[in-house]
């Protein structure tokens, strides 16, 4: 990238200019002495003028401890240079500018260029930026940024993926107890189911049984069972008198 893509640079204070730094001779300072008056300082703003073939890069920050308010780092380079390339520059500018000057200093630096020991910054941070291989860096550098962002995705899409299997297998360690507690419960059960069919059987048993008797017993005359004793004896009588009718039969002939 040729030296010439930066046009001028500088820090303003409101419309004050307190430094700045110019490559090459042109007119650009006069440019940035129209664009200054339009820019509301003391708003956080990150925006870029265009004037005929040159664009106009400026931020400015809300005021805080550290950053004094309505102070603009401002720079002009040509349409062709990527804007990502000026704001890197103002970004360092910036970041540099505070480390240096403190907010009381900047307040209390009402005359223009009263910060020109600034200058000689702008200049080496601007040929830096200026450079080809600083074009490279930032795009390496954004690049590397997007494998982070990507990587830390990926990072919680694993940790969220770990935890819904922590969630799963606390759920099949639930479902595993519960279908040993339902098995063991089934268990018990058909053993229950089986001794009840036992005793069922057997009172069955025990009824028929006691069914029999009771009608046996209603035949025989319950409760002394006389009626069958008595058709015993008969019966055992008539054996004797028949035994002995024949025996007499016998005898005679």
């Amino acid at each position: 990238m040729p030296a010439s893509n930066f046009l001028y640079a500088c820090v303003a204070h409101g419309t004050t200019v307190l430094a700045d730094y110019a490559p090459l001779r042109s007119n650009a300072n006069a440019v940035a002495a129209l664009i200054l008056p339009k820019i509301p300082a003391e708003e956080e703003q990150k925006l870029t003028y265009i004037h005929n073939n040159w664009l106009v890069h400026y931020i400015t920050t809300a005021s805080s401890e550290i950053v004094p308010d309505g102070v603009t780092f401002l720079a002009i380079t040509l349409s062709t240079v990527p804007r990502r390339v000026p704001f890197a520059y103002l970004v360092d500018v910036q970041r540099k500018f505070n480390e240096t000057f403190s907010p009381e200093q900047v307040g209390e630096s009402d005359q223009p260029y009263a910060l020109a020991s600034f200058s000689h910054t702008l200049g080496q941070l601007m040929a830096k930026a200026d450079s080809p291989d600083a074009d490279r860096a930032t795009v390496v550098r954004q690049e590397i940024n997007q494998v982070k962002d990507i990587m830390s995705e990926n990072i919680e899409r694993v940790i969220e993926r770990g935890e819904r299997i922590d969630i799963l297998v606390d759920k099949t360690d639930h479902m595993n107890q519960t279908a040993f507690a339902f098995r063991k419960r089934s268990t018990a059960l058909r053993r229950q189911m089986w001794w009840k069919n036992k005793r069922l059987v057997v009172l069955i048993i025990i009824a028929i049984i006691f069914l029999i008797y009771v009608l046996i017993g209603f035949g025989c005359g319950l409760p002394s069972w006389q009626n069958c004793g008595r058709r015993n004896d008969q019966t055992e009588q008539n054996n004797n008198d028949n035994n002995n009718n024949a025996n007499g039969n016998a005898d005679g002939n």
